[in-house]
């Protein structure tokens, strides 16, 4: 069993020892536990031979090429809820069987993360910041914020996050659309559109979908070019689906009038990104989920799905196809 980054004292070890098995002792005789940051496929590869099972693996990519070159692989332990690093075709093809972390403490983080970030950007904190202050300046005659009454927010991905924003904004008088690759009917108050349709109306742009096929980005140069003019735009999902090229062009030019952003590609980003020369970017380092209580969650629930499966058992998680939004 191979899980990235653990150290004593996190609450994976602890929940490793609800099941009598200690962090530097083996799963079962066929599994071991090993300390590492996200690898290479190659290093995966030649650390994973001959086990069964692995849990973590929060950055390193699960491809097929990986699957292929290691047949004794039969269980994977996904920490988290997103799972674009793994290949689940591959898997299914090759009879792994993958589980995730659908935590609803987790969603309940990511969801307030991303109204956080909404609420910072129409309230301009990229500009009413503690560095103008410091400088000197104050309140301003052009630079103003804006309610989220009355506004419309596009939600891109209508999953259980998604659906937890829209919970939250919604009682605050916000209109909502929604777009998905799934065939979901209308909720309520949340209307669904086009992805079209949804950028042409949303004042505001929230991405809530896993990686598409390819990486391709969801938020190209085209799509920003459909926005409203001065939309905001605000990324808690996977850094792979805006072009940061374009983004980068829409926030100097006003298109986009602010971008709050958790997740970047690559991450961790080069600080001489292009993107970062915009002043009118708010950024966190892909810490929505990063919260006390949804860690421990999520280690308890990995846990828990692998003794299930290397019981023989088929844990609520398993995974058996890609889906749109988690």
């Amino acid at each position: 069993m191979i899980y990235e980054k653990i150290g004593p004292g996190t609450h994976l070890v602890e929940e490793l020892a609800t099941h009598g098995i200690d962090a530097d002792q083996p799963f079962g005789p066929e599994s071991t536990l090993l300390r590492h940051a996200p690898i290479s496929e190659d290093r995966m590869i030649e650390l994973a031979a001959g086990y069964d099972g692995l849990i973590g693996i929060s950055g390193s990519k699960l491809t097929r090429r990986v699957f292929e070159a290691l047949p004794q692989l039969k269980y994977v332990s996904k920490i988290g809820i997103g799972y674009d690093v793994i290949d689940i075709d591959a898997a299914n093809d090759l009879g792994v069987k993958v589980t995730n972390t659908p935590s609803p403490i987790e969603i309940i983080s990511v969801a307030e993360h991303a109204v956080t970030l909404i609420l910072a950007a129409a309230k301009r904190l990229d500009y009413y910041s503690l560095d103008r202050i410091r400088s000197g300046g104050w309140t301003d005659s052009v630079i103003r914020s804006r309610n989220l009454y009355g506004s419309t927010l596009g939600l891109v991905g209508y999953g259980r996050i998604a659906r937890a924003v829209a919970s939250r904004l919604a009682p605050w008088g916000v209109n909502i659309v929604a777009y998905d690759v799934a065939s979901i009917e209308d909720s309520e108050g949340v209307r669904m559109v086009s992805l079209d349709e949804l950028l042409s109306v949303s004042d505001v742009v929230s991405l809530h979908a896993p990686s598409f096929a390819g990486g391709k980005p969801v938020l190209d140069a085209g799509a920003i070019g459909r926005l409203k003019r001065g939309a905001i735009v605000v990324n808690t999902a996977r850094g792979v689906l805006v072009d940061q090229d374009a983004l980068s062009q829409a926030l100097a030019s006003g298109q986009v009038s602010v971008a709050a952003l958790d997740v970047f590609e690559p991450e961790p980003p080069p600080g001489d990104l292009e993107l970062f020369t915009n002043s009118n970017l708010l950024t966190t380092p892909h810490c929505a989920a990063n919260v006390v209580e949804a860690e421990a969650d999520m280690e308890r629930m990995a846990v828990t799905n692998m003794v299930e499966l290397l019981a023989g058992g088929e844990p609520t998680s398993l995974i058996t196809a890609r889906t749109v939004a988690p």
